[in-house]
């Protein structure tokens, strides 16, 4: 796909695909690299305008980490709330020689002129559409892309299922040097250069959430709750990021020991 003149290759799954059939076409035809770090942003899809101080230290640590750690970025994907800001930021990124793989996964339905996608092997010129579009164009600083299709038209969160599959997979074995597919038979160990076998070990994997409406809390649930992907809470960013980091807050106000409330007023 060719968009913004920048290129992002792309591949459409179905919602209950199997993590290790999308391992073996991540590894063989996007030959990314492992990763030493795995960001995955998650949070508001609608306008959203970040106050300058919170974005000056957004961008600066964004920045930072996937520059110098080789990491990938995960978000939806399109050019919306959260997932625009994190492409305009990797836009800025003034290090070339360390390119920063900002990697989206979008519910297919939701895919503004997702007609013509409908392709294979091909290479497809990706403008942005019409205003008066009702789906979500894409981002066009993403590098690779993610379509989870669950046969629905125009309903968000159709990924969010996959998406934490896929990410607990990376955090686990999703790099090793040798796998079993689904039906049992063995599959050939990984050649790719990049995946060497004292690189096996997990991959470090952290949910970044920013505002965010009902689909953040489903997303935290199944990343957190579901498949145990730390979170952070970027407080101060609004809605639902707020009212998690209070929970969090509450919550260890409230389990405080004795000794813990000793040690606090020494």
């Amino acid at each position: 796909m060719d968009n913004k003149s920048n290129r992002a290759e792309f591949i459409r799954i179905a919602s209950k695909a199997s993590v290790e059939e999308v391992k073996k076409f991540i590894n063989k035809d996007w030959c990314l690299k492992r990763p030493s770090l795995v960001i995955s942003v998650t949070g508001g899809a609608k306008n959203y305008k970040m106050k300058s101080k919170l974005f000056r230290a957004f961008q600066r640590g964004l920045l930072k980490v996937a520059s110098t750690t080789g990491a990938w970025i995960i978000t939806g994907g399109t050019n919306a709330g959260i997932m625009k800001l994190v492409g305009e930021i990797v836009d800025m990124n003034p290090s070339h020689r360390r390119p920063i793989h900002l990697i989206g996964i979008a519910t297919w339905g939701c895919v503004a002129d997702r007609h013509k996608l409908e392709v294979h092997g091909k290479t497809v010129v990706y403008t942005t559409p019409s205003p008066n579009e009702p789906d979500t164009a894409l981002e066009p600083n993403h590098t690779k892309f993610i379509f989870v299709d669950d046969k629905r038209q125009g309903e968000y969160g159709g990924e969010i299922e996959f998406r934490a599959r896929l990410e607990h997979a990376i955090s686990g074995n999703f790099f090793g040097t040798r796998s079993k597919a689904a039906s049992g038979i063995e599959s050939q160990t990984l050649t790719t250069p990049s995946l060497h076998p004292e690189q096996s070990d997990p991959v470090p994997v952290v949910l970044l959430v920013v505002e965010g409406g009902p689909n953040t809390l489903r997303t935290v649930y199944n990343a957190v709750f579901k498949h145990n992907i730390p979170a952070v809470f970027f407080e101060g960013t609004g809605r639902c990021c707020d009212l998690f980091a209070k929970a969090v807050r509450c919550y260890e106000e409230y389990t405080k020991t004795p000794e813990d409330v000793a040690e606090t007023s020494q």
